[in-house]
């Protein structure tokens, strides 16, 4: 389901990620799958940014309870720009998915804030974006050579 304008969105959950402490939820109704989802993909962060550094990204998870889809909205922040405001266009996930359907949501969103940002993330070996799919039900990032990695196991570039 992509993302359309709702007037009743309801924030169902809020935090940040820095490259200090990673992932820090300030607050969630989110079931279990969600915050596990959002700690992979924090590791990932770390790794794998081409452009100006990411100084740190805010989050809210905007629930549409006509369609019961959830949005992971990101303001990102990187050196030598001012602040993006929330945002995000994509896909959202149920609220009921498992984890890896979320994850792969999450990090569709994430990535396209990211590069409005002007910040490529996260670089395959060979250059080039990765992109975020489901697998076999797996979350992964697939770079342009069709190489796999799990997403929240990548590593600096080789």
């Amino acid at each position: 389901m992509h993302r359309l304008l709702f007037e009743h969105r309801e924030c169902v959950l809020t935090g940040r990620w820095t490259p200090e402490h990673g992932v820090e939820v300030a607050s969630s109704t989110l079931p279990a799958p969600w915050l596990t989802a959002l700690g992979r993909l924090g590791h990932d962060l770390h790794v794998r940014q081409y452009g100006p550094r990411i100084e740190h990204i805010d989050w809210a998870a905007m629930y549409d309870p006509d369609g019961g889809a959830v949005w992971l909205e990101s303001a990102v922040t990187v050196e030598g720009r001012n602040p993006d405001g929330l945002g995000g266009n994509g896909t959202g996930a149920q609220v009921d998915d498992d984890v890896e359907r979320v994850l792969v949501s999450m990090a569709d969103l994430v990535q396209l804030q990211v590069a409005n940002a002007h910040t490529a993330w996260p670089w395959g070996d060979e250059g080039g974006f990765t992109g975020p799919h489901l697998v076999d039900g797996v979350a992964v990032w697939i770079d342009r050579t069709g190489r796999a990695t799990p997403i929240g196991e990548l590593k600096e570039r080789r």
